[in-house]
C-alpha cells in the first residue's frame, strides 16, 4: 500500500519483488562481492543456500588476503598468527561455523532456515571487510599524506 507497486503473497508467503539485503561494502573484493550479491538475492526464498554461499565468500575472502590453505580453519588460524583481532576472528568464525551448517548438517544452535539468520552473516561479513579492508586503507591513505620525511622518521623510529 506505501509504494503502490504490486507485490505478490501466496499463502502468506511473500513472493514478489525480491528484497535485497543489506548491500555489501564497497571495499569487498569482488570474487567475495558476487558471492555476496548471490546470496544477497537468494536468502529470502533459500535462506540455507544463502548461509553456504555466505561460508564460501568467508573462504575467498581469506584467500584474498594472502591464506592459500584448503581448510578454512586454518586459514582463519593464519590470519590471527598475523594479528588479526579477537573481534574480527570471532565474526569470521560465526560466518564459517552457521555456514557449515547449512552445507554440513550438525549440531549447531543456529537455524539456518532463518532469513534472519542469513542477514546476520551478511552484516558479519560487511563488519569483517570493514575491519580487514576498508579501516586499513583509510589509515595508511592518511599515513601516505604524512610529508615523506615525517614518515621515513616514523620508520628509522621502529626499527
Amino acid at each position: 500500500y506505501n509504494c503502490k507497486k504490486k507485490i505478490i503473497w501466496v499463502n502468506n508467503h511473500y513472493v514478489y519483488p525480491d528484497i535485497t539485503a543489506e548491500e555489501a561494502n564497497p571495499d569487498m573484493p569482488e570474487s567475495v562481492k558476487q558471492l555476496y550479491n548471490e546470496a544477497g538475492l537468494i536468502y529470502n526464498k533459500s535462506p540455507r543456500a544463502a548461509c553456504a554461499l555466505l561460508r564460501l565468500a568467508i573462504d575467498r575472502l581469506c584467500n584474498e588476503l594472502g591464506e592459500t590453505d584448503r581448510d578454512i580453519n586454518k586459514k582463519i588460524g593464519a590470519l590471527v598468527e598475523k594479528g588479526l583481532s579477537k573481534t574480527v576472528q570471532q565474526a569470521l568464525d560465526v560466518v564459517r561455523v552457521v555456514g557449515n551448517k547449512a552445507v554440513h548438517p550438525g549440531q549447531i544452535m543456529y537455524d539456518v532456515d532463518d532469513k534472519g539468520t542469513a542477514t546476520m552473516l551478511m552484516h558479519l561479513l560487511n563488519i569483517i571487510v570493514k575491519s580487514m579492508i576498508t579501516e586499513p586503507n583509510e589509515i595508511d591513505s592518511l599515513y601516505q599524506g604524512l610529508p615523506e620525511s615525517v614518515r621515513e622518521s616514523i620508520d628509522k623510529r621502529d626499527k
